[in-house]
């Protein structure tokens, strides 16, 4: 005895069903399933039992949320041996497989269930009683159509509308009734009374499934209905009782089968369809290879058989087919869709004149997929993709044209007098730019303007000829001729020229040079070709300058470095030309007012903000103070007094300002050499030979830190003389307005050396006032004034207040000597 029944035991009873092998049970909520339960989330059509051994099934949701449970574990698809148990809606069955009676071979078995409660079984006719029913089904026999062994879901669907008649999916009564044998016929069964329907199936062909069987009843249900639907209406309308008939059908040839099975894809219904097809597909049609590929892959079981079908088609001549092919070669859920089969099959669509094959192919030689990557060979698909309207190919080849975009903006550029769009047009640091290499992107600005420094005037503008190599779709060598004219002065050079240039997309998908160099060639140069030098190339092409005009030029550059250092306190590019002009000019002292000038304006900066900006400044000073810069030998004294640069060193100060002094016998000079014998910082303190350097030139001075100095000096004199307070007081009177200091000192003179009462009271205003302006040494004095009750009332109070004042009130900044104007 052979295990043929399959037993579902619940604590409520047990059924049994016939389950021989190779069958396929339905499982779910709906009228049309062979097993049907009643329960929360129970689909129409749950999931189907396939028995595909002695004793193993296979359990397929027919929906991904389709769930059930097997021995406790919950999923959508499983395969199982019985017995086990089996979950659904909540309810759980013991499954397991019995011995029936074997059955002589026929083309079709029945399967046969015992009712129990929470079970619902298809009657299949009035007579049978309510404790058995039988349900049959057509069997399915073994296949060798290798493209569907994997099982296929059916979708439930409640019918399907033609005109004003909805024909009925085909249930599980009408395709269980008792089988009768027919002749071999294409005709389907008839359609008769909703009260018993009936029908007579043909005969299975050989490999045919319960599927196929379904789908050739359903087509023949449609199409009887749609003949005998007008008699059923005309016999309504008579009053006359409706009786069983059975209509013979026409018999479909296999072009009206495509036909129809091409109707069912758009209806939605591609798995119905493939049933349809498969028989004739196999027989060889060609439009049924073509449209059965279709229903596979739209039915989701998209796989290799999809590409073996439509390539048999196209290698067959159906020239229909070509652009699906493509399609499913090129298809992202083709897992051998960059293979170099996929390639060949591509390959072989373009030749035989599939439009559609050229952008697939285009990006395979671009990309090295399936072939050897071939950047032209590339180009040639996507203008053949493009001629074929593709408009990704039109997006491909827009890069050369943007390649070639950015070049000509950049020669264009040429002729702005900013540099400001070179930012736009290069990336800096990638390539060689002209005579430059891996220049960083200031070299590159640098390089710009001294081009057009070089030639005030140009007219560069690009010619005919253009051209572009692509090595890869982000980096593209380009081609661009051009003309130009530039001049200075008398000089005037034209020509023409090529400019190659490396253009790469960036991250942000913008196109940037990375790369340039140019070679011209010069039609005309006037006065002469001695006037000019490096005629190679436009960016070094230079005048062949005398020494007077390159003495000139460098004048000029200095200058124009220098315009604006008062704002901007950057004096790193002016320090830089004026060292190039010192080691370019050797013989030259042309640059000495301006390195003067310079100095001064650093040493300011110093004595204001009290620090050295750049370290690396003070070497190119040193310099400069080598070669006789009167004001690099004040600056470095300086630096060597504050330690700023180098060590401080006091003695080293006062030898650099001596060393000015005695170099340029400059003002500046003597006033710094002279402040530093009579303060005794470095040196041991001379205030005779500070005398000497000062009495004779700055006594009557209207330099504030001269006339301070004097003052000073004179007033060692005076102790000894009095006739010389007067002096002194002249010379201090001549700058107080711009000097707090010197407004101190002099009342100091008035009040200790004056003849009445109102100059002391005169020198006690002016020390009062030189302390308001944050003199500390006023302070002091005008404390010691307000406690001694000298030049006005005694006041402890403000004696106090100021003496605490001096005490927390900081010195005033030395200031510069260049601050103040004669």
């Amino acid at each position: 005895m052979a295990l043929t029944v399959l037993t579902l035991r619940t604590p409520d009873g047990e059924h049994r069903i016939s389950c021989p092998m190779l069958g396929s049970l339905t499982l779910g909520s709906g009228a049309e399933c062979d097993v049907r339960f009643e329960g929360v989330g129970i689909m129409p059509k749950h999931c189907v039992l396939y028995r595909t051994g002695e004793r193993t099934f296979q359990i397929i949701g027919v929906f991904a949320a389709a769930l059930f449970s097997v021995n406790d574990v919950i999923s959508s698809e499983l395969e199982v041996n019985v017995p086990f148990k089996f979950g659904i809606g909540g309810d759980v069955f013991d499954v397991d497989l019995v011995e029936g009676e074997e059955e002589a071979p026929v083309e079709e078995k029945a399967m046969v269930m015992e009712a129990v409660p929470g079970a619902e079984i298809r009657s299949g006719g009035e007579g049978e009683s309510a404790a058995m029913a039988t349900a049959t089904v057509a069997l399915p026999r073994t296949s060798k159509r290798g493209y569907l062994l994997k099982p296929i879901t059916l979708k439930p669907r409640g019918g399907e509308r033609l005109g004003e008649v909805i024909l009925p999916v085909v249930t599980l009564t009408e395709r269980s009734a008792p089988a009768t044998p027919a002749p071999e016929s294409d005709a389907p069964p008839a359609v008769v009374t909703a009260a018993a329907v009936e029908t007579e199936p043909q005969r299975e062909e050989e490999g045919a499934s319960v599927l196929l069987m379904s789908g050739l009843l359903f087509c023949g249900a449609m199409i009887a209905a749609i003949v005998y639907w007008p008699h059923h209406l005309d016999r309504i309308s008579e009053g006359k009782a409706v009786v069983k008939t059975e209509q013979a059908m026409p018999k479909l040839t296999p072009e009206e089968k495509v036909l129809a099975c091409e109707d069912l894809l758009r209806l939605g219904a591609p798995e119905l369809a493939a049933q349809v097809l498969m028989p004739l597909a196999e027989r060889g049609n060609l439009a049924a290879m073509h449209r059965l590929a279709l229903a596979l892959r739209n039915s989701g079981s998209y796989g290799e058989e999809v590409v073996v079908l439509l390539q048999q088609a196209v290698a067959g001549g159906r020239r229909a087919a070509l652009a699906d092919f493509v399609s499913v070669v090129d298809d992202p859920e083709n897992p051998a869709r960059y293979t170099e089969a996929a390639f060949k099959q591509l390959q072989m669509a373009a030749e035989m004149g599939e439009k559609s094959a050229w952008m697939p192919l285009g990006e395979r030689y671009e990309h090295g997929n399936g072939t050897q990557a071939d950047v032209k060979k590339a180009l040639a698909a996507y203008e053949k993709a493009r001629g074929a309207g593709d408009k990704r190919a039109e997006a491909k080849l827009s890069a050369k044209q943007e390649a070639m975009d950015r070049v000509v903006a950049y020669v264009r550029s040429w002729n702005e007098v900013s540099v400001a769009t070179l930012l736009e047009q290069v990336a800096a640091g990638q390539g060689k730019f002209f005579m430059l290499d891996h220049p960083p992107m200031e070299v590159l600005l640098k390089m710009e303007e001294e081009m057009r420094a070089r030639w005030p005037l140009r007219r560069i503008s690009v010619a005919a000829g253009a051209s572009a190599e692509v090595e890869t779709f982000d980096l593209i060598h380009v081609t661009q001729p051009f003309q130009f004219e530039v001049q200075r002065g008398e000089r005037i050079a034209r020509g023409k020229g090529v400019l190659v240039c490396t253009v790469q997309r960036d991250g942000e998908d913008r196109w940037r040079i990375t790369g340039a160099s140019d070679k011209i060639e010069a039609s005309e140069l006037l006065p002469g070709k001695e006037q000019f030098v490096n005629v190679a190339s436009l960016h070094e092409l230079k005048p062949a300058f005398t020494k007077e005009e390159q003495v000139e030029e460098s004048r000029l550059e200095i200058l124009e470095q220098m315009r604006g250092l008062e704002a901007t306190e950057d004096f790193k590019p002016a320090l830089s030309v004026v060292m190039n002009a010192v080691y370019e000019f050797p013989g030259e002292n042309f640059w000495q007012p301006f390195a003067d000038k310079l100095c001064d304006r650093m040493a300011r900066q110093l004595f204001m903000q009290g620090k050295w900006l750049d370290v690396a400044w003070t070497e190119p000073v040193h310099q400069l103070a080598e070669r006789g810069c009167v004001s690099a030998m004040l600056l470095e004294g300086h630096l060597l007094a504050a330690g700023y640069g180098y060590e401080r060193n006091p003695a080293r100060s006062v030898a650099m300002y001596q060393k000015a002094f005695e170099a340029g016998k400059r003002r500046d000079a003597r006033f710094y050499y002279a402040e530093a014998l009579f303060q005794g910082k470095g040196v041991p303190q001379d205030i005779e030979k500070a005398g000497a350097l000062v009495l004779a030139f700055m006594s009557r001075s209207k330099h504030p830190l001269e006339a301070y100095l004097a003052a000073h000096l004179l007033w060692r004199k005076a102790e000894h003389d009095p006739a010389l307070w007067q002096e002194v007081y002249d010379s201090l009177s001549r700058v107080v307005a711009q000097f707090p200091p010197a407004k101190n000192l002099a009342g100091m003179v008035l009040l200790n050396h004056g003849q009445t009462t109102k100059e002391r009271k005169t020198g006690f205003a002016a020390i009062k006032a030189a302390a308001e302006e944050g003199v500390v040494e006023a302070m002091k004095n005008l404390s010691q004034c307000y406690l001694e009750g000298v030049g006005c009332e005694k006041d402890a109070t403000q004696a106090t207040f100021w003496k605490q004042k001096a005490m927390v009130t900081e010195p005033p900044r030395r200031r510069h000597y260049t601050e103040f104007g004669e």
